[in-house]
């Protein structure tokens, strides 16, 4: 059942931050720290054909394992070779956040999905959608028309939140392909589909060897959304935390 609008990777918010608050610093401060930064071209792949890859894995999964559902704690492999790191969803904790833990090695990309949809060939009602540019228009009217984002913030390791509700963060798949499971997410008929997907991703650079905690926050139709945080344990080269 769809309970949230597809805020996957959860987006977040208890403390509410409005755009203005949250200066742009996708192009990192210059000083070492992690930078935030969108996701053009990631170890030879677009931002979309990575959400698209994001999207594909997860709608596969049943509806008991699925990040979607708050239950999951995956680390994906996406992009060519599977070079790309990207976490998805989460479980929820004690105080009410979605928190996760991600290994990965100095130097490999990482990519953060934000408020994100996909419209498929087999799921019911308003994300239903046949032809590839019925199902992109179908993802990206979802995002923009019928609800009303204020904000998507990301910080590491409490630095400044990036705001990354801007069109240079926004990337669109191309039409992709998945097997829903025999107890498929969102109600979707089991067997195999094609979709488009859409949202607000982006790529953290930067993370030395050591512990990096990546808090994201959102604001949807005025109410903040529940934390994600993500804990990295970043391994092999580079100077120690």
């Amino acid at each position: 059942m769809r309970t949230i609008p597809r805020m996957v990777v959860a987006v977040v918010a208890l403390m509410l931050m409005a755009p203005a608050a949250a200066a742009d610093q996708g192009r990192g401060s210059g000083d070492g720290r992690p930078a935030i930064v969108p996701a053009v071209n990631v170890s030879g792949s677009t931002g979309g054909e990575l959400v698209g890859d994001w999207y594909a894995q997860n709608l596969s999964l049943p509806a008991d394992t699925s990040p979607f559902g708050g239950t999951a704690n995956l680390c994906l492999n996406l992009g060519r070779h599977g070079r790309v790191l990207s976490p998805a969803a989460g479980r929820l904790d004690e105080n009410g956040n979605l928190e996760m833990t991600c290994g990965v090695e100095v130097g490999r990309p990482v990519l953060l999905v934000m408020t994100s949809a996909d419209c498929s060939s087999a799921e019911p009602k308003d994300f239903y959608a046949r032809t590839a540019r019925e199902q992109r228009k179908c993802a990206v009217d979802f995002l923009t028309r019928k609800i009303v984002i204020k904000s998507i913030t990301v910080s590491v390791d409490g630095a400044r939140p990036v705001e990354i509700h801007s069109p240079r963060f926004f990337a669109v798949s191309p039409q992709g392909h998945t097997v829903f499971a025999a107890d498929p997410v969102f109600e979707a008929t089991p067997g195999p589909a094609t979709f488009v997907a859409a949202g607000w991703i982006a790529e953290i650079r930067g993370m030395n060897r050591g512990n990096h905690v990546v808090v994201a926050k959102a604001t949807i139709e005025g109410q903040p959304l529940i934390p994600f945080i993500v804990h990295f344990k970043v391994v092999g080269g580079g100077r120690g935390d």
